[in-house]
């Protein structure tokens, strides 16, 4: 083999070492693709298993459970509670500073969480046992904290949990002849009423049960649901969300997602029933059976709304949706005053998924239904309390 043939060939065997260098660093490169795609799809079937199981399937199947009874015990230890709240130090020192003092930083646990006595919608009249039941609306009355619950796979009748305020025992559930939400009740002081949203089936209702009735209420005799001693349509109100009582009426509103919504005030009579107009004959025209409540002034507020309390002359709005920071919002009062975001003078962040608030003494009382079966897996901030915050801080 002369010289040349023998640089030919030399350039040869190089392209040769080249061409396989190429082939594998493709077969190298294509083996890193292949295992970033299949670590992608491992990731994404997790990540969709998760999402599934804690936003689906936990709303829709109700865990099975020996227990008969109501449970009383918390879902959580105290201190996992403030291990949560002091993720946000903010509704921590309006909660726990100077509370220390207070039985459980002046919480009340919400029973019925892990399982609830009640009745299953439809159902042949037996006792039975719901493990998917969520807080809405809360209560407060001269000697009883109130707690309404809905089932969340709606197989089951909505609950109002009765605690007793000094104790913090929980005393009994009051099961109600519906599935709806409950998102809301208001205590009418002057009258010992306590009034719960419903829906009706032209427009939303009020419905009331005498502080006496309550008492004298018990599952246990002949495992019937509670009837109510009024109910009222409320004119012109497409669903209840959420109310409360101040000064001698009922502050109504109903929760949209993104729209603008209103608030509307009814009147309470001196014997407890709610304001009727005369002359609107809504029975002829538009065949109501039920009593229709008019409104007497409205405000309007934006979406999300969940909750309503008055504080000496300021109004709270809780907002909250899904899994974002819920917000508390503090609006000067005014009779016809516009509540949307943009009017509030202080609004505060608080944990996801807060419910109702309601005012008692000097306190403001929040609800949340994080701590639900349903929302547990979902929310990053689980509470299982009524937590109490120290209204004057809160609204200074």
């Amino acid at each position: 083999m002369n010289k040349q043939e023998l640089e030919n060939e030399e350039v040869r065997q190089e392209e040769k070492k080249t061409k396989k260098k190429k082939v594998r660093k493709k077969k190298t490169m294509f083996g890193h693709i292949r295992s970033i795609i299949s670590i992608l799809l491992v990731v994404g079937i997790i990540g969709g298993s998760y999402w599934y199981y804690a936003f689906q399937y936990r709303a829709e199947v109700e865990p099975e459970i020996n227990r008969k009874v109501t449970n009383t015990d918390s879902v959580y230890t105290m201190e996992q509670y403030l291990k949560t709240l002091k993720r946000n130090q903010t509704v921590y020192k309006y909660a726990c500073d100077e509370a220390e003092v207070d039985n459980d930083y002046g919480t009340y646990v919400v029973p019925g969480l892990k399982s609830t006595r009640t009745l299953k919608v439809k159902g042949d009249g037996e006792a039975e046992v719901c493990t998917s039941m969520t807080p809405q609306g809360l209560a407060f009355t001269e000697d009883y904290i109130l707690v309404s619950a809905y089932c969340k796979t709606k197989a089951h009748d909505s609950v109002i949990y009765v605690i007793d305020k000094e104790s913090r025992r929980f005393v009994k559930e009051i099961v109600l002849n519906t599935k709806a939400h409950v998102g809301g009740m208001a205590y009418d002081t002057m009258n010992q009423i306590l009034w719960v949203t419903g829906q009706g089936s032209t427009w939303a209702q009020a419905n009331a049960i005498t502080l006496s009735h309550l008492e004298n209420y018990s599952f246990d005799d002949g495992y019937h649901p509670i009837e109510f001693d009024m109910s009222y349509n409320l004119y012109k109100i497409k669903r209840a969300s959420f109310m409360t009582y101040h000064d001698g009426a009922l502050f109504v509103g109903f929760f949209t997602q993104d729209n603008a919504s209103v608030i509307e005030k009814y009147l309470i009579n001196a014997d407890g029933t709610l304001y009727e107009k005369e002359d609107m004959n809504l029975k002829r025209t538009v065949g109501v059976t039920e009593p229709v409540a008019y409104a007497v002034s409205m405000q309007v507020i934006s979406g999300k709304v969940q909750g309503m309390a008055f504080y000496n002359n300021k109004i709270l709005l809780t907002r909250s949706w899904g899994i974002l920071p819920s917000e508390v919002q503090i609006f000067n009062y005014s009779r016809y005053g516009i509540l949307s975001t943009s009017e509030a003078y202080k609004t505060i962040k608080f944990p996801e998924r807060l419910e109702q608030i309601y005012q008692d003494g000097g306190s403001i009382y929040a609800l949340f239904e994080s701590g639900a079966y349903a929302y547990r897996m979902s929310s990053i901030n689980r509470i299982d309390r009524v937590v109490k915050l120290k209204g004057s801080k809160l609204v200074k």
